[in-house]
């Protein structure tokens, strides 16, 4: 009888032995170059889940939406009511013609309704995102003209009725990352553009209709960066804190199904073994050998903009 072996395991198992130096870690048939190979395309592909992660908790972690700028618990919106500094690193680089309104949802319970308003003819989009950082709906100008609506997100598996006029939008992870953005046109147009941006709000499916209003204060986890960019801390991490972060999201974010071809890759490296790498040594990939004058540079963002 064979026994299955999940994704999570495989990412964990075969990124451990591919990041491995010792020959006598590598499975049988398995070269030291390919080795590297193996355990560069599986950094790449787990990079985008795991910012996502780290990204999201250090946004949620805070008690309330005005405790500090650009941040808000959990299903709740951070609207940025000016242009963000030149410096601030929340995603790799902000636009500079819209202001943001951010919003994590967590899925898990139940849908969240995001209302969207009638700009006026001033554009804007939503984009929603999943936790491999994968945009799967923008409700907005282009897409939808611009006018109101209201979008149920969906978590995957979830069924039942949802009230009228109310669009699904089925979400590949139980967490999405809503990174609203609305035409800005100078200083000036801060007024009417909040106004929008008051126009986009959330609501748990069963509170629609309710009127119910977020919570007052949100927990704090004390143990979470709120100051080092979630780029820099991720790049900080050593292969074996970085790719057991992984295996963990990946029991909650499965992969898509166009990712097979890494996943097969890692299951026939030997990965099933189950094998792990020593706590403590730094197990990022080496770098490839290239050309003279040219360097081998890792990832310093996800698929994300």
């Amino acid at each position: 009888m064979r026994t299955r072996t999940t994704p999570a395991a495989l990412a964990l198992a075969a990124a451990a032995l591919a990041l491995s130096p010792g020959a006598g870690a590598r499975p049988p048939g398995l070269a030291p170059e390919q080795a590297r190979e193996l355990a560069r395309e599986a950094y790449y592909y787990a990079y985008p889940l795991v910012l996502m992660d780290v990204t999201m908790r250090q946004a949620t972690n805070v008690p309330t939406a005005a405790a500090a700028p650009m941040r808000a618990p959990v299903n709740q919106f951070a609207h940025f009511r000016e242009y963000p500094k030149a410096d601030a690193r929340d995603v790799v680089r902000f636009n500079f013609d819209t202001l943001y309104s951010f919003a994590w949802l967590d899925l898990t319970r139940e849908p969240v309704v995001v209302s969207v308003p009638d700009s006026g003819g001033r554009y804007y989009l939503v984009p929603m995102l999943d936790m491999w950082s994968d945009v799967f709906a923008v409700p907005g100008t282009r897409t939808t003209g611009g006018k109101a609506g209201q979008f149920a997100l969906l978590p995957p598996g979830w069924k039942g009725e949802l009230p009228a006029g109310v669009e699904p939008v089925k979400a590949p992870t139980p967490v999405v990352w809503v990174m609203g953005r609305t035409q800005m046109n100078g200083p000036a147009d801060y007024a009417a553009v909040h106004k929008v941006q008051d126009g986009y709000t959330l609501t748990p499916l069963s509170a629609w209709g309710k009127g119910a209003a977020p919570p007052k204060a949100s927990p704090v986890d004390p143990t979470v960066d709120a100051k080092t960019p979630p780029v820099k801390q991720v790049n900080g991490m050593d292969g074996v804190a970085f790719f057991a972060r992984f295996a963990a999201l990946l029991k909650t974010h499965p992969p898509h199904a166009n990712d097979y071809p890494i996943l097969y890759r890692m299951r026939g490296s030997g990965s099933n073994r189950g094998r792990t790498s020593t706590p403590g040594r730094s197990t990022r990939p080496p770098p490839r050998r290239s050309t003279p004058g040219r360097r081998t540079r890792w990832p310093t963002s996800s698929r994300r903009s």
